[in-house]
């Protein structure tokens, strides 16, 4: 199993971060008399969404498993599904005292089928709950967001992905696991997960699958698709207008297999990255892993200036690089400097 499914929270003190929500969505599933029974759950992916609504049917029927309904709206969503699950809405839990209809990435559901949800989200039956989860709340209709109480969920914080992923790891090495992990190798997934922590797990999966000593340098290896060292390469070559070196590496790239396109997004990434540590001098406050540190620490303002330029550069080369079928000699062209007239 995988461990985003192992350590899924199950209690409201478990869920990591999302304190407002927690507190007001805990408060409401405490009451009684249930004044509100439709719920919008909205935020970028793996950030608790379908786990906050699991973990509050829990609470509505006073710590137990009650009757759960979890439905993928962008595979079941037509108009016909939802009116089976709406006519399910209307009758009583089969265990538990509330039933609660768990609509996974509901902004995919069609204008048929959100009306047929209408009614029934606006009659509220006594023993039914709603939760709504998505990513993209501006596609849904008007007329159901005017009839949920809505929360939206932020992406977790840097170190709240970071400690997480190290109490899963302990508990794992409490249960026989041999592994060990460095705070640069945790900290480089967290990056990669960008806010979210499921995210952040499924990548520490894959990492442990290539090696179970947790580095920057085996988080690298395992995730990242690119070579940090061609990188730096071309960084060097064109800050020197080394025109035979550019060439080498776009050749060599471009003949790799590699997606070019992607190649030179990422690239226009690292060259960002390389002009943010230039200011910051933090490299954690970059997307380039630790063991970089020591290439970083040697570029100044000067190569900030050569950094700003190329990324303006860059910007315009992955569009064109999009729309033609002369990739190679675009990069070409765009990176490889004019060589100065001779004086004869």
């Amino acid at each position: 199993m995988s461990l985003a499914n192992t350590y899924r929270p199950h209690t409201w003190e478990d869920v990591v971060e999302q304190g407002l929500t927690v507190k007001i969505l805990r408060s409401v599933c405490s009451d009684p008399s249930l004044p509100c029974r439709n719920f919008l759950l909205t935020g970028s992916q793996g950030v608790g969404k379908t786990t906050l609504s699991k973990i509050a049917a829990r609470s509505l029927n006073g710590g137990e498993d009650g009757e759960v309904i979890e439905v993928d709206a962008a595979t079941n969503g037509t108009a016909e599904a939802i009116r089976e699950l709406t006519q399910q809405a209307k009758t009583y839990p089969l265990t538990g005292n509330v039933k609660t209809i768990i609509l996974d990435e509901c902004h995919a559901l069609s204008s048929a089928a959100w009306s047929a949800l209408l009614s029934t989200i606006e009659n509220q039956p006594a023993r039914t709950c709603w939760f709504f989860c998505t990513t993209n709340p501006e596609k849904i209709p008007k007329t159901i967001l005017s009839r949920v109480q809505q929360f939206q969920l932020s992406k977790i914080s840097l170190s709240g992905i970071i400690e997480r992923m190290k109490y899963i790891l302990d508990k794992e090495k409490e249960k026989g696991e041999n592994l060990t992990y460095t705070d640069d190798g945790i900290a480089f997934i967290a990056k990669l997960a960008n806010g979210g922590l499921r995210d952040a797990l499924t990548l520490l999966d894959k990492t442990l699958m290539y090696s179970k000593d947790i580095s920057s340098e085996s988080v690298t290896a395992s995730l990242v698709m690119f070579d940090y060292d061609d990188f730096f390469k071309m960084l060097g070559a064109i800050s020197k207008h080394d025109n035979t070196a550019i060439a080498d590496t776009v050749d060599r790239v471009y003949n790799s297999g590699t997606n070019f396109v992607k190649w030179f997004d990422d690239f226009h990434s690292f060259v960002l990255n390389v002009a943010k540590y230039i200011v910051v001098r933090d490299i954690d406050r970059t997307m380039i892993p630790a063991h970089y540190t020591d290439k970083l620490a040697k570029y100044n303002m000067n190569h900030y200036t050569v950094c700003l330029r190329l990324a303006n550069i860059l910007l315009s080369l992955c569009q064109e690089l999009r729309t033609t079928n002369y990739q190679q000699e675009v990069a070409l062209t765009r990176l490889l400097t004019t060589p100065k007239k001779e004086v004869g």
